[in-house]
């Protein structure tokens, strides 16, 4: 009798759930009648609980059921290379011009803006073309003439030179006897006198004397800003140069709920290969000042300038013309052996370092030192980054993925565009047909990832840089090319905005792509990319954009 009761009690336990184990909870949403991109096919559904994707492509229990009718749902993107708390500060100043203007439209729009101007008041603002201002002298007088009293300093399209009147000048201090900082140019007319165009570090001369606004206009911008990038679906990006007060804006928007992006900050280190005063300390606390979806690992480094009419940009052959205030090949602007020592130092330390480096000899110098920082500490520190990549030599691409290092470049400066004019005229060909070699970089399986560097550019909208990767040409089509031979797919425009950025971070293991056990990082969009002609891709909508589980953007109504 004993023996059969514990048979007996043994089926009916078979027969039941074992005790303490339940069946998996509902899923909190369960967003089916999809199109799901995903690493392995195309998916018509996907469920999220806490925060996480929990299915894809299979019906289970949710509180919720929203039928998306057939949209498309995508990863989140990320904008590697993106200046929004510079912006937010209004650095780039408040008097803007657009990338077009000719000259008899800038000075119309900066006159308006003296006029409006308190008087003695600084206007600042951008962004001048060279190219597109032939037959107006780029001097000082020239913009005395619309403002005697006003100072007034614009940064042209690169943000790497400033145009200042004589008033900004005398506030600066620069007059003919004021020697070149380290890093910097100070053009001169045949006299030795300033002409008013201030290259690299120079510009700080100037840019130091305007008062800066409060802390809480830069909070209430950069919530502004932070609201807009997650309206075109980007759901992390690299503040690409921040200072302590910017650390510290991020870490109040985070405590208060409104970042909602994953973000890391770059610590500006100097042009100049000295360390700003407070750079030490800063990164010294940054841990302080990270939060659960922001840090400030990261050290920004410029290793030159531009390839422009300004001849900043270090090439490792000489430009095509003549420009009579700066080297033949451009300037470095490290000391090699001091960066390959720090940088060793903050690989250490777990830091990741992002290089500006637009020149060949740039991006050649930034490498070197990488690969110091590999031999000293071996390959487990942080990928580091080196950014724009305008022009590699061949040779170097190879040593990307041997270093574990991303190259990235700055689509939204492919499709053709009035500075690609100037880049054009300052190296000449063959060097112009192989500007930002994005192909090249695919092929020497290098981890490609791609930054607007925005507000360089006039918009951050990730869907301009995913199609003009692409064609290499205006959004929308256009006869003229740019770089054409480095054009690349749809699918490796898409991986190099989602995956591989989320690789560089160091979250390809829980972000990036939509798998099961990821972040329910995600887009809503009104088309499928890959089914509409590829010029239309810049149109894309994004209808919601979810970060975390949490939708960020949109009201998921149609």
């Amino acid at each position: 009798m004993r023996r059969a009761a514990v048979l007996l009690a043994t089926v009916f336990a078979a027969a039941l759930p074992a005790a303490g184990v339940a069946s998996a909870p509902p899923a909190d949403v369960l967003f089916t009648n999809a199109k799901v991109y995903t690493p392995q096919g195309w998916r018509t559904s996907l469920a999220v609980r806490d925060g996480r994707i929990v299915a894809i492509g299979r019906k289970v229990k949710a509180q919720r059921v929203v039928d998306l009718k057939g949209r498309t749902v995508m990863p989140g993107l990320y904008d590697m290379h993106v200046h929004p708390v510079l912006q937010a500060k209004g650095e780039e100043g408040r008097c803007r011009i657009p990338q077009d203007a000719g000259a008899a439209r800038l000075l119309e729009l900066v006159s308006a803006c003296v006029k409006a101007a308190a008087p003695g008041a600084w206007v600042s603002g951008g962004q001048w073309q060279a190219s597109l201002l032939q037959g107006t002298p780029i001097t000082a007088a020239t913009l005395d003439a619309i403002s005697p009293d006003n100072p007034v300093m614009l940064f042209d399209v690169s943000g790497h030179s400033v145009w200042a009147n004589s008033r900004a000048l005398a506030l600066a201090g620069i007059g003919a006897d004021t020697l070149n900082p380290e890093g910097g140019i100070i053009e001169r007319d045949a006299a030795g006198k300033p002409t008013g165009v201030l290259r690299e570090t120079a510009g700080r001369l100037v840019t130091s004397k305007i008062p800066p606004q409060s802390m809480a206009e830069t909070e209430r911008q950069l919530a502004s800003h932070l609201r807009m990038l997650a309206g075109f679906g980007v759901v992390g990006f690299v503040e690409a140069m921040a200072f302590r007060p910017d650390l510290e804006v991020y870490a109040t928007l985070a405590d208060r709920g409104v970042l909602k992006q994953r973000v890391q900050a770059c610590i500006a280190f100097s042009e100049a290969g000295r360390a700003n005063p407070a750079f030490d300390a800063t990164v010294a606390d940054r841990k302080r000042l990270a939060r659960a979806t922001f840090n400030a690992d990261c050290i920004k480094v410029f290793a030159d300038g531009v390839p422009t009419e300004s001849h900043t940009g270090a090439m490792i052959d000489d430009y095509h013309g003549g420009q009579p205030n700066a080297p033949a090949k451009g300037l470095l602007l490290f000391e090699p052996e001091a960066m390959a020592r720090n940088v060793a130092a903050w690989d250490r330390q777990g830091i990741t370092v992002l290089f500006h480096a637009a020149g060949d000899r740039a991006v050649r110098a930034s490498l070197d030192a990488v690969e110091a920082a590999r031999k000293a500490n071996g390959r487990g520190g942080p990928m580091h980054q080196v950014g724009h990549s305008t022009f590699v030599d061949p040779a170097d691409l190879p040593r990307f993925k041997a270093l574990n290092a991303a190259v990235e470049y700055s689509p939204y400066l492919w499709d053709p565009q009035p500075i690609n004019d100037d880049i054009t005229s300052a190296v000449g060909t063959p060097r112009i047909d192989r500007v930002w070699p994005i192909r090249d970089g695919f092929d020497a399986d290098a981890l490609v990832i791609a930054g607007s560097d925005w507000a360089v550019v006039p918009s951050p909208n990730p869907w301009i840089g995913i199609e003009t990767a692409v064609t290499r040409r205006n959004p929308g089509g256009g006869t003229r090319t740019f770089g054409a031979a480095q054009a690349i797919t749809l699918e490796q425009a898409v991986a190099m905005f989602s995956i591989n950025a989320a690789r560089r971070m160091g979250l390809a293991d829980k972000a990036g792509s939509l798998e099961t056990g990821k972040l329910a990082d995600f887009l809503v969009l009104d088309r499928n990319p890959f089914a509409v002609p590829i010029t239309q891709v810049h149109a894309t909508k994004v209808l919601e954009t979810w970060i975390g589980g949490e939708r960020v953007h949109g009201s998921g109504k149609e």
